[in-house]
């Protein structure tokens, strides 16, 4: 639910969301009772979460207000309104980029990404850096003892992803140094510091030098 409320800092009001991966649909139903949105889109590959969403929509009687969708992500799948917000969360970053890559075959009108990858994130971030995308906003949610990137870009304003630093920890994120950014590098320092196997992956090991290099 943390990230959930994060999600939803960043969305303005009386937009037109998809939520990808709705699970029990609770993006949405709050997105409409706090007037986030006007009507929203939850799109799921299996029949099971999305009989969940429909019967929590149904309980808060805002079901009029959705499209409840059946599929895998967005491909071959054409919505009818512009899409304000495109979230996606809840899953790898190796299954947001496949679902990132599906969206740019169809014709459907987007004007912002919001995803929040369990693992990953640089796949995502690489994703952004080779379609032309910006970055607008960026934060690492710490919630118990889990760090989630949450991303936000569109084809507008923002930072562009440039060098490793950036694929690896996010543009914005280094501009800003937050607290919980902070806490995030010092978290996988510590990680890599305690079991040092973990630097044989060429990946590792440049996310470590990046850390104790930076300045």
């Amino acid at each position: 639910m943390e990230r959930i409320k994060q999600i939803l800092k960043q969305i303005k009001p009386n937009s037109v969301i998809v939520d990808i991966g709705s699970d029990h649909g609770y993006l949405g139903i709050l997105a409409l009772k706090n007037n986030q949105a006007k009507f929203i889109y939850n799109i799921e590959i299996n029949q099971k979460p999305l009989d969940n969403t429909i019967t929590n929509l149904t309980k808060h009687n805002l079901l009029s207000k959705t499209k409840n969708i059946l599929n895998d992500g967005l491909k071959n799948l054409e919505l009818d309104k512009t899409i304000d917000y495109c979230v996606i969360c809840g899953m790898g970053g190796n299954n947001i980029f496949k679902i990132l890559q599906d969206i740019l075959k169809t014709k459907n009108e987007i004007k912002n990404f919001i995803v929040i990858p369990n693992n990953n994130s640089s796949i995502v971030r690489e994703f952004i850096k080779l379609n032309d995308f910006y970055i607008e906003y960026e934060q690492i949610i710490h919630y118990k003892k889990n760090f989630y990137p949450l991303i936000m870009f569109n084809k507008k304003k923002g930072l562009k992803v440039v060098s490793e630093a950036d694929l690896f920890f996010g543009p914005y994120n280094i501009q800003n140094k937050t607290k919980e950014f902070k806490s995030y590098k010092l978290f996988l320092k510590n990680k890599f510091d305690k079991n040092k196997n973990l630097l044989r992956s060429t990946k590792n090991k440049n996310i470590y030098n990046l850390i104790n290099n930076e300045k």
